[in-house]
C-alpha cells in the first residue's frame, strides 16, 4: 500500500509541476491552438504541448518511485521487464504528436507512422496472443495476434485523440480509465504493471488541474497519442493475468466513451462516403454542447458515463460464469440505450446508404438486363421502326427521360433536307414543364457501322444531383452499338422509302 502511495505521490506532484513548465515553454515557441469557431471551441489560442509534461511526469515518477521505494522496480512496472520498448515506443508517439502540434502532418501520414509504431512494439514481442473467455476455453489467436495488437494500439490512440474535444475530456477520460486499470489490476494480483496505471492517472490529474474548463494548456496530438499508447500497453499487460474474464475487454469497457465515439464517428463517415479522416463537429461532445449544455455540464456527463463504464468493469473483474453473462448483458443493454440516444443520426444516415445501396444494385442488375435483352430484340427486328421499339422498352427499364434518334438519310438530299427520320420517346411518368427534375444528365451517342455514320442518338435523365449508376452510359452504349449495327442491315419499310422519294423530290 505505501508503494501505492509513493507512486501516486510522486506523479501527482510532476503533473503539477512540469505542466505549466510546458505550458510556458509552448508559449514561447508559439505553438498554439487557434480557434476556429468549429472543432476548436475556445475563445484564445492556448498551448498545445501538453504531452511533454505527460510523457516526462509519467516516466520520471515512476524513477523516483524506484528510488524512494524498493518495491516499485522500474523494468517490472511494465509487465515483462522490457522498459526500453516500451519508453522508445512512448517516445516516437511524442515525437509524431508533436510534429502534427507544431508544423502538421496529414492525417495519412500520421496514421502510417502510428502503425509503424504499433508495428514496433509487436516485434518486441508486445502481443495479444489469447483472449481468456469466461464461457469456455481460452481462445488462441495464432496467426491473428500481429493484427490484433496493431488494431488494438491504433483503436486506443485514435480514441483518444478523437474524443480530445473539449477542455478537460481526453485527460479525464484517460484518468477513469487508468484508474479502472489500476484497480483490475490490483485484484488480478497484477501489482507491478498496476504502478503504471497509477502513474498515469496521478500525472493524469495533475494535468488536468490546468486543462479543465477554461483550459490553459491543451493535450495536443502529442498528448492524446501519447495517452492512447499508454493506456493501450497498460490494458494489455494488466489483463494477461486475467483466468475467468475476456482478457482485453476490461480496458475498452474503460475506454467504452472514445470507443463509442470513435465507432459513431466511422459509421457516420461511411454513412455519407467520406474520408475516414475526415474531420467534423458531430462527436459526442459537439452534441451535447448542441442540445444548450454548457461545457462543464457536457464534460461532466461524459465523466459520469466513464464512472458507470469503470463500474461495469470491476464487477467484470469479480464475476464468474452466469454472474460475467448478466454483467455483459446489462453493459450491452445500457451500449444500445446509449447509441439510441448519442448515434441516432448516424444510424439514420447508415440505413439509409445500406437502402439506397441495394436499391441501386437491383437497378443496376435490370438496367443491364433490359440492355442485353433489347440487343437480342433488335437482331430479329425487320424494320427501323421495330428497333426503335426495342430501344423504347430498354429505355424505359432504365427509367431515361427522353430519347431522340435522328438517321443520316441513305443517299444525298439537300441541304434544307438536314434528317431523313426522327423517332421520339419520352417518359410518361415524369413532367419536364412542371418543374419536377431539378438536375439531369444528357448524352449524345453517334450510330455508326462499316465507318459510316448513320444517325445519332441522345438520350435525357433526371438525377436532382444524385450520381449516375456507371452501367447506364455502358448499356447505353451497347444500345447505341446494337442500334447502329441492325440499322445498316435493315431494309427500309414501305413509309420510309416513300418518305425518302418525297424528300429527294
Amino acid at each position: 500500500m505505501v508503494a501505492y502511495v509513493v507512486v501516486f505521490g510522486c506523479s501527482l506532484v510532476a503533473g503539477l509541476v512540469l505542466t505549466p513548465l510546458v505550458r510556458w515553454v509552448a508559449r514561447r515557441l508559439r505553438v498554439l491552438d487557434l480557434p476556429d469557431g468549429f472543432r476548436k471551441l475556445q475563445e484564445r489560442p492556448v498551448p498545445r504541448m501538453g504531452g511533454i509534461a505527460l510523457f516526462v511526469g509519467f516516466f520520471a515518477s515512476l524513477w523516483v518511485s524506484s528510488r524512494l521505494h524498493h518495491s516499485v522496480v522500474l523494468p517490472r512496472c511494465f509487465g515483462n521487464g522490457d522498459f526500453s520498448s516500451v519508453f522508445l515506443g512512448a517516445a516516437a508517439v511524442l515525437v509524431i504528436g508533436l510534429w502534427d502540434d507544431a508544423r502538421g502532418l496529414g492525417a495519412r501520414t500520421k496514421f502510417a507512422l502510428l502503425t509503424a509504431v504499433a508495428a514496433g512494439m509487436c516485434v518486441a514481442g508486445h502481443t495479444i496472443e489469447t483472449i481468456s473467455n469466461p464461457f469456455g476455453r481460452d481462445i488462441v489467436l495464432g496467426y491473428w495476434a500481429v493484427p490484433a495488437t496493431l488494431f488494438w494500439f491504433l483503436a486506443c490512440m485514435n480514441a483518444m485523440n478523437l474524443i480530445d474535444g473539449l477542455d478537460g475530456l481526453s485527460g479525464g477520460v484517460a484518468v477513469f480509465a487508468a484508474a479502472t486499470m489500476f484497480a483490475t489490476s490490483a485484484l488480478f494480483q497484477n501489482g507491478n504493471i498496476a504502478f503504471s496505471a497509477l502513474a498515469l492517472a496521478g500525472v493524469g490529474i495533475g494535468f488536468l488541474v490546468f486543462n479543465l474548463p477554461p483550459a490553459s494548456i491543451f493535450l495536443g496530438d502529442s498528448g492524446s497519442y501519447l495517452l492512447g499508447f499508454l493506456v493501450a500497453y497498460i490494458g494489455l499487460r494488466g489483463s494477461q493475468k486475467a483466468n475467468t474474464v475476456v482478457a482485453l475487454l476490461i480496458p475498452v469497457i474503460a475506454l467504452g466513451l472514445p470507443v463509442l465515439d470513435t465507432a459513431l464517428a466511422i459509421l457516420r463517415r461511411w454513412a455519407r462516403a467520406l474520408p475516414l479522416f475526415t474531420s467534423d463537429g458531430q462527436h459526442i461532445h459537439h452534441k451535447l454542447l448542441g442540445r444548450g449544455l454548457s461545457h462543464w455540464q457536457a464534460v461532466l456527463i461524459m465523466y459520469a458515463a466513464c464512472i458507470v463504464l469503470g463500474g461495469f468493469a470491476l464487477a467484470l473483474t469479480a464475476a464468474r460464469d452466469l454472474s460475467a453473462a448478466g454483467v455483459l448483458l446489462l453493459l450491452t443493454v445500457a451500449t444500445v440505450l446509449a447509441v439510441r440516444v448519442v448515434g441516432r443520426e448516424e444510424i439514420r444516415l447508415a440505413k439509409n446508404r445500406l437502402i439506397h445501396g441495394l436499391a441501386e444494385k437491383r437497378r443496376a442488375t435490370g438496367q443491364r438486363a433490359a440492355g442485353h435483352e433489347a440487343t437480342e430484340r433488335m437482331r430479329q427486328a425487320e424494320t427501323i421502326a421495330a428497333l426503335w421499339q426495342a430501344f423504347a422498352a430498354a429505355a424505359e427499364r432504365m427509367e431515361l427521360d427522353r430519347a431522340v434518334m435522328t438517321m443520316t438519310p441513305p443517299r444525298p438530299l439537300p441541304s434544307r433536307r438536314r434528317s431523313w427520320r426522327t423517332f421520339r420517346w419520352r417518359r410518361d411518368a415524369i413532367s419536364f414543364d412542371s418543374g419536377e427534375v431539378s438536375a439531369s444528365w444528357s448524352a449524345s451517342f453517334p450510330l455508326i457501322a462499316g465507318g459510316a455514320k448513320l444517325g445519332e442518338l441522345e438520350v435525357n435523365k433526371s438525377t436532382n444531383g444524385c450520381p449516375l449508376a456507371p452501367e447506364l452510359p455502358e448499356m447505353l452504349q451497347l444500345l447505341s452499338s446494337g442500334l447502329a449495327d441492325n440499322i445498316s442491315r435493315v431494309r427500309p419499310d414501305a413509309a420510309d422509302e416513300q418518305r425518302l422519294r418525297v424528300q429527294a423530290g
